[in-house]
């Protein structure tokens, strides 16, 4: 938690004079990586609790991901799911980090879903705390996640100012409900 009030801090600080618009990005921060996210404490359930909705995510709610090791070398298991509308929605992929030294910019794969593989960068992350803001480079995803159902609003209030700051347009992120899961 001290990382996240840190983070936003200086971020806050370095862009005290900037005006939030999507339209001038010359104040806005580069997307970038928390080089402190690791495999160890990455794995396991995360809790979305808010995040840009993509077609795929319309009506769900009690979203969650759990990443566990893969039988394949350099692979993680991720299995998404959520309650839509009533019924459980699920899918499995995986996950890799194509610069072995750099496990925070994944690249992510549905084989059951066309498209092939997008980027998964952990833009903050405090794996002891149990918070971590995923993106990526172009900006059209975003996802508040946490380890618990349940995220401080503080938190979660900091994690969109970073992401804020790197001119995501957090005007589309929406909360996503954890209750009565």
């Amino acid at each position: 938690m001290k990382k996240l009030i840190y983070i936003s801090f200086s971020a806050l600080l370095l862009n005290a004079s900037s005006c939030k618009d999507s339209s001038n990005t010359n104040n806005c921060l580069p997307v970038t990586t928390d080089q402190s996210a690791n495999a160890a404490e990455f794995l396991g359930t995360w809790y979305e609790h808010g995040s840009m909705r993509l077609f795929f995510s319309i009506g769900c709610a009690c979203t969650q991901a759990v990443y566990s090791q893969s039988s394949t070398p350099g692979q993680i298991t991720v299995n998404n799911s959520c309650d839509r509308f009533g019924f459980n929605s699920d899918i499995e992929g995986f996950a890799y980090a194509p610069d072995a030294n750099d496990f925070s910019k994944l690249k992510v794969s549905f084989p059951s879903f066309p498209g092939g593989e997008g980027d998964y960068w952990i833009l903050y992350f405090d794996g002891q705390d149990g918070l971590m803001l995923v993106g990526n480079p172009d900006k059209d995803n975003l996802y508040i996640l946490s380890k618990s159902q349940t995220i401080a609003q503080s938190d979660y209030d900091a994690l969109l100012s970073i992401a804020d700051d790197m001119c995501f347009d957090i005007s589309k992120v929406k909360r996503t409900e954890q209750s009565g899961c």
